[in-house]
């Protein structure tokens, strides 16, 4: 028997761990390890190029190694990256700066060119690393628009919260999780009234580890704009008793 609740001690280990250090390392490690896998195994197959352009009766380049090495680091740095990043956000596929697929194209990208330049004759083979790096580039764009949106976010939330209203809500609908599951992305349907008696639906993408998983008919906070009831965009549904910021991103995907 203990003393301390557990489930509130298991929360302060959470939050402890949100932002620190280790997970920052974890971070940065899941993505190198995940740029050189992916340039490796990218390098590997212009090896394979690069063997026939060499004949049959010389020894494989060196490069084909790199699928064997490339696909565990990829694999390895993927599964470190998430971890670190649920750490270090705690929010699962959450990734602070810049994401992994982003990385991703990048690695390729590196092997692609890596490789053409090791082909006495590349070819048609210049597209690829061309291709990939325009790929590479947009996937950057796109992060660093996602990320911009998202702090746009934020501020909007501090507006509605000092000039908005946070009104009792019930869950009419939240999809059911297979008992194997541990948690669960999807979309919760919330009902309030707004400051004109009107009835409103709102339906909001969310996560939830399954130890804090809603039911339909639960209660539920709702932060809105009264001036603007009608904008799903400046809605927030939380747990029952939410005031915070910290608690309105609570379940948001």
């Amino acid at each position: 028997m203990s003393t301390v609740d557990p489930i509130q001690a298991r929360e302060r280990r959470q939050a402890a761990r949100i932002g620190s250090p280790a997970a920052a390392v974890g971070i940065v490690i899941g993505l190198l390890m995940i740029l050189v896998g992916a340039a490796l195994e990218m390098r590997a197959l212009f090896g394979f190029a690069e063997f026939d352009a060499m004949g049959e009766t010389d020894e494989p380049p060196l490069a084909i190694v790199g699928m064997v090495v490339g696909l565990p680091l990829l694999i390895i740095g993927f599964l470190v990256h998430l971890g670190s990043s649920r750490r270090f956000t705690g929010r699962l596929l959450s990734a602070p700066v810049v994401g992994p697929v982003s990385i991703l194209f990048t690695g390729l990208a590196a092997g692609a060119w890596w490789g053409a330049f090791a082909l006495p004759e590349p070819g048609a083979f210049w597209l690829l690393p061309i291709g990939l790096s325009v790929l590479s580039v947009l996937s950057l764009l796109l992060g660093a628009v996602g990320r911009a949106r998202r702090r746009s976010q934020k501020d909007v939330l501090a507006h509605v919260l000092t000039h908005g209203r946070i009104q009792s809500g019930v869950i009419t609908e939240i999809p059911e999780i297979d008992p194997s599951s541990g948690g669960l992305l999807g979309t919760v349907t919330v009902k309030f009234t707004d400051a004109t008696g009107t009835d409103r639906w709102v339906q909001k993408a969310g996560q939830w580890a399954r130890r804090d998983l809603p039911a339909t008919g639960d209660p539920a906070a709702v932060l809105y704009d009264p001036a603007r009831p009608g904008d799903t965009s400046r809605i927030w549904v939380a747990p029952a008793g939410s005031t915070t910021a910290a608690d309105f991103t609570r379940w948001h995907a």
